[in-house]
């Protein structure tokens, strides 16, 4: 994960296409992984002046949009194939334009496979309900109630996987 991360900010670059990046990024894993390891990985690279968000996702969870005064909603975006799972894949970036007052939650699968002693999955939708009825919470308010809700969920079940969450919020142009 480490060696990912590092060759991920090694290889952007300003205007350097993000689904060049993770290209680049997944033939130099595949070099050197005989332990047959993957990462999921979502990088974003946003605009401060226009709100323009670059991405490219490489397995990993889809992202939650709230437009100001709206809902969360799930960001459909395509997945793309894990890092370092296979020599050759290309990957394709996108773009989405965020307003002012616009929020993107992304979160790592910990999140909606958090399961409790009966063996269920927290899911993505009892989180994009929990972002729901929180989506009046600043970000820095809004993760620590999500969390809060799965440690509910999972009681004392343990996890296997990390749980992590990101909420940007564009608060104005630069």
């Amino acid at each position: 994960m480490v060696i990912g991360k590092t060759l991920i900010k090694d290889h952007t670059l300003p205007d350097r296409d993000l689904g060049e990046v993770f290209t680049r990024v997944n033939d130099l894993l595949c070099e050197a992984n005989s332990e047959g390891l993957f990462i999921t990985a979502f990088e974003g690279v946003l605009d401060l002046a226009t709100g323009e968000l670059n991405f490219v996702n490489a397995g990993h969870e889809m992202p939650f949009l709230c437009k100001k005064g709206g809902s969360y909603e799930p960001y459909k975006i395509r997945p793309g194939f894990v890092l370092a799972g296979m020599e050759g894949m290309r990957y394709r970036g996108g773009s989405m334009t965020l307003d002012v007052g616009d929020r993107l939650f992304q979160y790592t699968d910990g999140v909606t496979e958090a399961m409790n002693a009966a063996g269920e999955l927290y899911g993505m939708r009892r989180l994009g309900e929990v972002l729901n009825r929180c989506r009046d919470l600043t970000p820095t308010k809004l993760l620590p109630e999500i969390k809060a809700d799965i440690d509910r969920f999972a009681g004392d079940a343990p996890q296997f996987d990390d749980i992590t969450m990101l909420c940007l919020e564009y608060k104005a142009k630069a």
